[in-house]
């Protein structure tokens, strides 16, 4: 299939073109995971823009000055620049500033390896912005893939602390700029696709819109498709010590989403797995989640996976590792398939969420989950200022929704104590499988929203 050129990003594009048009030097940090578009978004960015985009590889600094001074020369018809090339990076940085008027773009992608070929260059970066590049018109943009390195970079002991004038993380798109990548695939397909590989470009175009078992398995579950290899080349690319974080990783996989279960599950000490979820947070893998109604201080928080395709790969990849590398992984993939409802069940709340941001029934200043004990319910939007909450159950089953979800979803509200007493209260039913005449009998009465599939598969495709 043919995918979009330009998917999403809409916002962190508007961003880079108002940057490069304010006059004055601009240090622009650009980091999120790999496979994640930044790369994307910096070309579609430098098609308006002058300047220069240079991909820093794995090599040694002498080779990566020469690569530099080829693309200058190639770019800026300076063809002396291929037989006499730059030999530091001082020398680079001293011709932007002589021979470059107006605004200009000098994009390093992948600025970790530079660093990894001459670990001075924070260092010169530093000296050259504080002498120098901050009384041009130079926009400097670097870009890294590794998120712990790109924050060491910009943090307090760097020394390019305090010299960006704007960051951005490039995170996953949502479920409507996701189904874009979808092709053919049926609205159900689509949720299913995304709750495998979240709103990861790269993954997603790995899926096209082939038959969804073969996708799995040929993509996923053989020995040499790199989503199978992924998991692992993310986090030794992130963590000198994975062991411990595979093994957090894979209990939150599986539920295990409080602190003490966690502790439990992994047998590590409270102190370590604390310590190991900060970092897990800091490289935004992980996050940790209140109810709704709760301030941050709150103790009822839980972990979860921030990535679909970490929750599927530790779920099932992890967990059948043996299967897989004897090629029986056949029969896994029909029961995935077959099995979907469960494994869909997480991310449809993520697009209901998604879902009824879009319809907007009042303005919400939070919307979100909540639990109490064992009681549950899927999503709470709520304004402070109007005290106005609305309650959603959103089930994704292949039995029509009746009645009874309903009378216990009124139930469960008694136990949400913000906002009473004058509280205003909304209800609102979302169903993959429809709802029972009863029920639609019942939603009438009430004034109850019912929306099903087809209801959301409109919505998203607006």
């Amino acid at each position: 299939m043919e995918y979009p050129e330009f998917v999403d990003r809409d916002e962190e594009l508007a961003t880079l073109r108002k940057r490069f048009s304010n006059r004055g030097a601009e240090f622009i940090v650009v980091y999120g995971k790999r496979r994640i578009g930044k790369s994307a978004l910096l070309q579609k960015f430098m098609e308006d823009a002058d300047g220069i985009h240079f991909f820093c590889r794995i090599e040694s600094e002498k080779e990566m000055l020469e690569r530099f001074s080829a693309r200058i020369a190639e770019e800026m018809d300076m063809e002396y620049l291929k037989e006499a090339p730059f030999t530091t990076w001082d020398s680079l940085l001293e011709f932007f500033i002589r021979n470059t008027t107006d605004n200009f773009a000098i994009v390093f992608d992948e600025f970790p390896y530079a660093v990894s070929a001459n670990p001075t260059l924070p260092s010169v970066f530093q000296d050259y912005w504080d002498t120098k590049l901050k009384k041009t018109d130079l926009k400097i943009i670097i870009c890294g893939s590794s998120v712990a390195m790109m924050e060491s970079l910009l943090g307090y002991k760097s020394p390019l602390y305090g010299r960006r004038t704007t960051q951005m993380h490039i995170d996953q798109m949502n479920f409507k700029n996701s189904c874009r990548f979808m092709g053919n695939y049926s609205f159900e397909e689509k949720i299913t696709v995304y709750s495998i590989c979240g709103g990861t470009p790269a993954y997603l175009m790995e899926f096209g819109d082939a038959p969804l078992n073969r996708c799995i398995e040929d993509k996923i579950f053989k020995k040499d498709a790199f989503m199978y290899n992924e998991v692992p080349f993310l986090l030794r690319e992130e963590l000198k010590e994975p062991r411990i974080y595979f093994s957090i990783l894979n209990a939150i996989s599986i539920g295990k989403t409080t602190l003490s279960e966690i502790v439990n599950h992994t047998g590590y000490e409270k102190g370590i797995i604390t310590k190991y979820l900060s970092v897990l947070s800091d490289l935004k893998l992980v996050s940790r989640q209140i109810p709704v109604t709760e301030g941050v201080k709150s103790r009822k928080g839980i972990y979860v996976l921030r990535d679909n395709f970490f929750v599927f790969w530790f779920r099932y990849v992890f967990n059948n590792m043996e299967m897989i590398e004897k090629n029986l992984s056949s029969e896994l993939v029909k029961s995935i398939v077959e099995q979907s409802n469960e494994m869909c069940s997480c991310t449809f709340e993520k697009i209901c969420v998604e879902f009824l941001l879009m319809k907007r029934p009042f303005d919400f200043t939070r919307i979100g989950s909540w639990w109490y004990g064992e009681s549950e319910i899927d999503i709470i939007a709520l304004n402070d200022n109007t005290k106005e909450i609305l309650f959603c159950e959103c089930k994704y089953t292949n039995r029509m929704l009746d009645t009874d979800i309903y009378h216990n979803l009124i139930e469960k509200t008694r136990s949400v104590k913000w906002g009473s007493p004058e509280r205003k209260e909304t209800y609102c039913l979302i169903s993959k499988s429809g709802f029972t005449k009863k029920m639609k009998k019942l939603a009438a009465i009430d004034n109850v929203p019912l929306f099903d599939l087809s209801d959301l598969e409109k919505s998203f495709a607006e």
